[in-house]
């Protein structure tokens, strides 16, 4: 699928990002991709986001990377978290609005960092009808947020994520609530370096539910 470089406002400034709309009669719905943290290199280039995004062109669905405030060629400056749920917003409502059709589901899909931020947002926008977690940090930040949530949900993770460690993500995934689904990637760390193609079977898997 061919992506197109955009650009839409968020609060005062502009953000960047690239977008990919599918055909009318294919298109299953909108995901919107998150990158990690902003001060740790993350951006919309990132590998685990281009491998999500090309299980979700394989599977009909249109998409909208883009960069945080701060990053790349966006404007404003990292705001803590605080700010950049301004921008999960304005990437929402900006691909809905590209794809024209309000009846297909939009899909929320953060990496690390990126999940923390949009989770909040995706949560309580009746949009999304679907999250999915890569490699959420519970070590660094509290996703308290998504318990008591009946949306559709996919986690995944490295078996050796120091971030995200299997005893904390086995607590913390106990506690959601149904419909839900784990994948644990066996030998992964928080990165994926060398087993990123195994996220795409949970995420194709997921992505066919809807």
């Amino acid at each position: 699928m061919k992506e197109e470089k955009v650009f839409f406002p968020s609060t005062g400034f502009q953000l960047e990002g690239l977008l990919s709309i599918q055909e009318a009669f294919s298109n299953k719905g909108g995901i919107i991709l998150s990158h990690p943290h902003s001060l740790f290199g993350g951006n919309m280039h990132n590998h685990v986001i281009e491998v999500a995004l090309e299980v979700a062109h394989e599977t009909g669905f249109s998409t909208l990377r883009f960069n945080f405030r701060g990053v790349g060629k966006s404007g404003g400056a990292y705001s803590e978290g605080i700010g950049e749920r301004n921008d999960v917003e304005a990437a929402i409502q900006f691909l809905q609005t590209k794809m024209n059709d309000e009846h297909l589901p939009l899909l929320f899909l953060g990496y690390s960092f990126g999940a923390w931020v949009g989770f909040p947002v995706a949560i309580r926008d009746e949009r999304i009808k679907g999250l999915i977690a890569i490699a959420p940090p519970l070590q660094m930040f509290d996703f308290n947020s998504l318990k008591g949530c009946r949306k559709k949900k996919l986690i995944i993770a490295g078996s050796e994520d120091p971030w995200c460690p299997k005893s904390l993500l086995d607590s913390w995934y106990q506690d959601l609530e149904e419909p839900k689904s784990l994948s644990l990637i066996q030998g992964a760390d928080h990165f994926f370096f060398s087993h990123v193609r195994l996220i795409k079977e949970p995420l194709y898997n997921f992505f066919k539910t809807f």
